[in-house]
């Protein structure tokens, strides 16, 4: 739980940062109040845009897992921003940069054509594998992750490919699926009682004027081209709030054997043996102490007031759990809010009785 409100914390710093950083710029080079905008000032518009945006992008959500894959894009949103707003690209440094940029999207492209070709290839291989799966995972995707890793080994790039596929299948084709139970399992889903749902109908609403009214303010006063480009990022943040919704209702925490499997949303995701949990108690740890924790996993929902989770589980080892593009981090405490919390107490209680049971005997 920690990690995710500290990341949670870190994302809306950066959010608010990158804001500060295109306001300003824009209002510098736009509005201009320090007319006329001097080769200097657009030099130093270019550099806050294309190195201090990333750099803060790096330091507040990459952190210690650099990779090109997330930081480049940054640098390229970050240029084509300078170069709509600046009014003018006298500059020889404006061409150098745009041939580079030209040259990176290209390359790009040229891996996204080889990855499809690669997939397109492999696709009757995959589908076995996914069907495969289908039977020992519960989620979309681990299933899909695992399918992933069978066909195509254990590549950086699955991780990335799984998040994106992640999104479109909830996003487009999760709309009338149901949770069907399997036998010799315990289902407890995590959103009914919560008032989650009207928080995605409030964010969802918010998204689509949002959606509107910025492409129409854009386009009237700055650029169409620049428009239809934050209205395709609207539209993206718009399909990931409706792809996470449909991921929750589809995803109870799972328990079967001595395996409890949840995921919330397409946020983070983790599987947790039985065998390892030490305790399980409602919760008595307060908002303040579960903030300092920094291998805590929360399997809860965000509502429009914030209550203390239900319970909390430690565990006598680490376990790994998933976070967007291939994060992983090792975790020793759940806390758990469930909307049949006494089934679920018994459920869990249980299985630590007769494990003790065992080990006395």
């Amino acid at each position: 739980m920690a990690y995710s409100l500290k990341a949670n914390r870190s994302i809306y710093i950066f959010v608010f940062l990158a804001l500060l950083i295109l306001a300003s710029n824009y209002t510098v080079m736009v509005i201009q109040p320090f007319e006329p905008v001097s080769d200097t000032l657009i030099l130093a518009s270019l550099f806050d845009l294309t190195i201090v945006l990333p750099l803060f992008y790096y330091i507040f959500v990459v952190r210690n897992r650099l990779s090109m894959i997330t930081l480049l894009p940054v640098i390229i949103g970050g240029f084509w921003f300078a170069y709509f707003i600046v009014p003018h690209h006298n500059l020889a440094i404006f061409d150098y940069a745009k041939y580079g940029i030209f040259l990176i999207e290209g390359l790009f492209i040229a891996i996204e054509i080889y990855l499809a070709i690669l997939l397109l290839r492999e696709i009757p291989v995959l589908n076995r594998h996914y069907n495969h799966q289908k039977g020992i995972d519960f989620h979309y995707q681990a299933t899909m992750r695992n399918a992933m890793k069978r066909t195509f080994g254990k590549k950086k790039l699955i991780d990335i490919l799984v998040y994106d596929f992640t999104i479109f299948y909830y996003g487009f084709f999760a709309w009338k699926k149901k949770w069907v139970d399997r036998e010799h399992t315990r289902a407890f889903s995590i959103h009914k009682n919560s008032g989650y749902f009207g928080l995605f109908l409030m964010l969802v609403h918010a998204m689509v004027i949002e959606v509107i009214g910025v492409h129409f303010l854009i386009a009237h006063f700055w650029s169409p081209t620049a428009a239809w480009f934050f209205t395709a990022l609207d539209l993206y943040a718009l399909l990931w709030i409706i792809a996470d919704y449909h991921a929750i209702r589809l995803s109870p925490i799972v328990v079967k054997d001595d395996k409890l499997f949840a995921q919330v949303g397409i946020r983070r995701e983790i599987v947790v043996d039985l065998n390892t949990i030490k305790s399980l108690q409602p919760t008595t740890t307060d908002k303040k102490e579960r903030s300092k924790e920094k291998h805590s996993f929360a399997i809860t929902l965000p509502d429009f007031f914030e209550e203390n989770p239900q319970y909390e589980i430690e565990l006598n080892e680490p376990t790994l759990a998933y976070f967007p593009f291939g994060i992983k981090k090792e975790m020793t405490k759940l806390y758990i809010t469930v909307d049949d919390k006494e089934q679920f107490l018994q459920e869990i209680s249980k299985f630590i009785e007769d494990q003790n049971t065992i080990h006395e005997d």
